[in-house]
């Protein structure tokens, strides 16, 4: 059943996915262009708010970044209350970002590195869920390291020695990459002993996802919830939270319910309220990713082709696997399709059947095989719902170049561009042969600060002259230059340089130079300067700050790296 808080959003009746309308979908087509994926915020806040008030208050709801880790989208779940399980640095630095408190924050993944780790101490995150026996002692190393007195809560991820059917991927219950096997438990109280900044307050365990069923769903709580008492006593450590997993699932296939929310929560707020009866100040964990944000975006591709090859007709799209490998099943030829809709016409009563392709140069780029889109013609835009989980950070974007897809967020009747497509520029820019001249270093930006002095006015007027102002560009460019390409680069032209107010002696000028586009030989900068301190009379000190700062003068200019940029070994100099 369909939650009440959709009403006012058009719903797909199968799935129960957001379904973006003709108008929204032509908007962002000629907005942002096609391929983009678009997301609904208030789909968002609906999904979450309904569960939400279904489970109990003593249930803490982590969004799973994996999911879809657009910072929008944190954003948006985080304005509703929901914390954050991240699973690399990016992801955690992600969820800092824009706003959840650190104490709403775990870190899982059974192959952390050191600066996830140390990043993770340093923010103060709630736990580091350790995965084996090595990462504790890792985690003790960065604590060390990082000069804490304070021991680093961590929660123990355990495999355990029972499973439920029911989860579209096991995770757990057999032999797994994931976790400590709950045999090997108890072994490690000796090591615990000996590490004074590790400090085991729980434990998490994740037995699969995509479950549509909730019988296994809360069979999983009742038996993590126990497992997690013995344990406790095992190392003789009070619990002071529990993850029991999550996986809920959506239903995307045609003989797929959806999940029965209401008995789900009835089944998991009972287990709760029992163990929380013998521990009334442990924190219970649920962790969702798929089911907080699939349902709220579709994937908007267009039809570039319709053919015909051998009595079977084909809609070849402008977006395909490469962006959305989840919706043909990862590796795998299409079998089972997401709900897919042809926004641009009714396509009920058709007979048509049509495969629809994507612009790869493989017969596995199949969206769906032989599905009703009515009678497709070029242009026609296709929507492929339930895409707001796993679509291209789960996709190979790399293949063939097309590159990452525009992201939007539509809130209301507003439209946000939340991640810009790849230009042709970002993606063979990246490339480089071998003896090209060293990356860039990770500033992009330069900034010099001068007061203006009365040497420097123009004819005795009391008003700075503008190539003078022209020399702090270059000044600044050369810096942003040093930085890029190691004092290499060359400003070749300014291509537009504005005046916007006098400048005068005794202000005090900023000037600032970024880089706005790179190519393998090539650098655009732009150079603002802003008066950040105005000299109230020329001919004394006295000063008054600027606020908000001024832009007095703005350029854009083209810095060109010489060549050869690269050198073969005859032309190398013999020493």
């Amino acid at each position: 059943m369909i939650p009440q808080a959709f009403d006012t959003l058009r719903v797909h009746q199968q799935s129960g996915a957001w379904q973006p309308d003709l108008r929204l979908a032509e908007r962002v087509s000629q907005e942002f262009g096609t391929p983009a994926f678009v997301y609904n915020a208030n789909y968002l806040r609906s999904n979450f708010n309904a569960l939400r008030q279904k489970l109990s208050p003593a249930i803490d709801l982590l969004y799973s970044l994996k999911a879809n880790p657009n910072a929008a989208i944190v954003d948006c779940l985080r304005s509703c209350g929901a914390g954050a399980e991240v699973s690399s640095r990016a992801e955690l630095h992600t969820a800092i970002r824009v706003g959840i408190d650190p104490k709403n924050i775990i870190f899982v993944g059974p192959a952390k590195c050191e600066d996830e780790i140390a990043d993770s101490i340093r923010f103060g995150i709630f736990a580091i869920v350790a995965e084996s026996a090595q990462e504790l002692d890792e985690i003790q190393r960065q604590a060390e390291a990082s000069g804490t007195k304070q021991a680093v809560n961590v929660m123990l991820r355990v495999n355990p020695d029972f499973k439920t059917s029911g989860s579209g991927l096991t995770m757990s219950g057999k032999p797994r990459q994931f976790g400590i096997d709950v045999e090997q438990v108890p072994d490690l109280r000796e090591q615990l002993d000996m590490l004074s900044l590790v400090r085991v307050i729980g434990f998490h365990v994740y037995m699969g996802t995509r479950y549509l069923d909730a019988e296994p769903i809360i069979e999983n709580t009742e038996n993590i919830l126990s497992l997690a008492e013995r344990l406790a006593g095992d190392l003789g450590i009070e619990i002071e939270a529990v993850d029991v997993g999550g996986g809920f699932g959506v239903p995307y296939f045609d003989n797929e319910k959806m999940l029965d929310v209401p008995k789900l929560a009835k089944g998991v707020n009972a287990a709760v309220a029992q163990f929380r009866r013998s521990h009334p100040d442990t924190r219970v964990i649920i962790e969702l990713g798929r089911y907080l944000s699939a349902g709220s975006g579709a994937l908007l591709t267009s039809v570039r082709y319709v053919k015909e090859s051998r009595g079977e007709t084909f809609a070849i799209a402008d977006g395909g696997t490469n962006l959305h490998m989840a919706a043909v099943g990862l590796g795998g030829f299409a079998k089972r399709s997401f709900p897919i809709v042809n926004l641009s016409r009714n396509s009920s009563g058709s007979p048509q059947e049509t495969t629809l392709t994507g612009p790869l140069c493989t017969p596995s780029d199949t969206m769906a095989r032989k599905t009703n889109l009515g009678e497709v013609t070029e242009g026609d835009i296709i929507g492929v719902l339930c895409s707001g989980a796993y679509g291209p950070s789960a996709s190979p974007t790399g293949f063939l170049s097309h590159g990452y897809p525009n992201e939007v967020l539509v809130d209301g009747d507003d439209l946000h561009l939340v991640r810009a497509a790849d230009s042709v520029n970002d993606i063979i820019s990246a490339y480089r042969l071998p003896g090209d001249l060293p990356f860039p270093g990770d500033q992009n930006e330069f900034t010099i600060s001068v007061r203006l002095s009365a040497s420097d006015a123009h004819y005795g007027g009391g008003i700075v002259d503008g190539a003078h102002i022209l020399g702090l560009f270059g000044d600044a460019v050369t810096g942003l230059a040093a930085l890029q390409d190691g004092d290499e680069s060359l400003l070749q032209s300014w291509d537009k340089v504005e005046f916007q107010r006098p400048a005068r002696p005794g202000d005090f000028i900023t000037v600032r130079a970024r880089m706005t586009r790179k190519k393998r030989l090539r650098r655009y900068v732009e150079v603002e300067a802003l008066r950040t301190v105005r000299a109230l009379d020329t001919a004394k000190s006295t000063v008054e700050p600027v606020y908000p700062p001024e832009r007095i003068a703005m350029a854009t200019g083209l810095i060109v790296v010489p060549m050869p940029n690269r050198r073969s070994k005859s032309e190398e100099v013999i020493q």
